[in-house]
């Protein structure tokens, strides 16, 4: 087990308790944490600095990088091609495995990074991304007089204006 900084800080202190004479399910008592691992990191010859975890290469993100120079050049091209139209086109043209969000992560990271190439400056870039707001309508109630004047109107459910 390896133990979060915070935690290990924790026990540490615990040491002095431990010199003072508390027993180790004292200790484990206290902090909530099986009395192994309070043995483990309360005795002399326990480890000086937080442990810390080897880290794992991510395998979704090395699929992706073999992909990373077909991406950066559509980016090139340009720069606001959207993740779904990315993904649809290696899906189709390179039978890439990956998933949509895998290569929406990507973009988020390659984006900044070209557009930097290219010589957008951050506030530019943002100005690439185009928001779209519809305004809210009020909301029409149906009475049966509405409807009725709608039915007039358009004549059957199913048919359209007549021009």
């Amino acid at each position: 087990m390896v133990l979060e900084a915070e935690r290990w800080l924790e026990l540490h202190r615990f040491r002095a308790l431990r010199d003072a004479g508390a027993s180790i399910s004292e200790i484990a008592r206290e902090t909530g944490l099986n009395w192994r691992t309070v043995k483990k990191y309360v005795e002399d010859d326990g480890p000086a600095a937080p442990p810390v975890a080897a880290p794992r290469p991510s395998r979704r993100k090395q699929m992706i990088e073999q992909y990373a120079p077909v991406i950066d050049a559509w980016l090139r091209a340009e720069l606001r091609l959207k993740a779904t139209v990315v993904h649809e086109r290696l899906v189709e043209e390179y039978g890439f495995p990956g998933t949509y969000q895998r290569v929406k992560l990507f973009l988020q990271e390659a984006r900044p990074r070209i557009a930097e190439e290219l010589g957008f400056t951050p506030r530019e870039l943002a100005r690439l991304h185009r928001r779209f707001e519809v305004v809210p309508e009020r909301r029409r109630r149906w009475t049966g007089a509405t409807r009725a004047a709608s039915w007039r109107m358009w004549g059957s459910a199913g048919s359209t204006p007549s021009t």
